[in-house]
């Protein structure tokens, strides 16, 4: 059971830390708008993974391998998605500060998050190789694949605000709009670059 645990452990720190669009926009809200507001996006990408990883273990597994037109076809949906998410970050203009007041662009809410998720292909890819290797013909119980979510919800939720501590970093290091600007477009264009990698290990 210990080795188990362990090996669980590192599949979800290993897929969760390592760059993807949910990162990457964790990363973004993280410097524009300070980790607090990024909270909501934590935790609904964090959610929205466990429903995913949950949900594949439960059946949804088998439905999906038996119809790889449909996970195609959620991979390309999902990905032009972000594609657009992707633009909208590069050409995000950067907080302007007036006084005491404060012109910003809202921070992406729970709901959002979840749907980052759902609508990233990363995540349905991770969650069909661990749910193939950890659960599905292993003959195991409902309560490891309960474990294997709980395990996920935790790796993820740190995994995620680490990234959006580096955004919060990086918005302590740059100091003028244009430095934003660059800041959000290299952002942008790192999104697109990993939703188009995942095109290709879809495919």
């Amino acid at each position: 059971m210990n080795s188990l645990l362990i090996a669980m452990t590192v599949f979800a720190l290993v897929t969760s830390i390592s760059p993807g669009p949910v990162n990457i926009l964790a990363t973004v809200t993280g410097a524009n708008h300070g980790y607090a507001r990024t909270i909501p996006h934590i935790t609904g990408a964090t959610f929205g993974f466990v429903s995913i990883l949950f949900l594949l273990g439960f059946g949804l597994s088998q439905f999906m391998t038996g119809n790889p037109y449909l996970v195609k076809a959620m991979t390309y949906v999902g990905g032009s998605f972000l594609l657009y998410l992707a633009y909208k970050v590069a050409i995000q203009e950067p907080s302007i500060k007036t006084g005491d007041s404060e012109e910003e662009s809202a921070a992406p809410s729970l709901l959002q998050g979840i749907m980052c998720q759902w609508l990233n292909p990363k995540a349905w890819v991770v969650s069909l190789a661990g749910i193939s290797v950890f659960y599905a013909g292993q003959n195991v119980g409902l309560e490891i694949l309960l474990l294997f979510c709980g395990i996920f919800f935790v790796v993820c939720y740190i995994s995620i605000s680490a990234w959006a501590l580096l955004g919060v970093t990086i918005s302590s290091i740059i100091e003028t709009p244009m430095q934003f600007r660059l800041s959000n477009i290299s952002m942008g264009l790192l999104l697109a670059l990993t939703v188009i990698y995942t095109f290709s290990i879809s495919s």
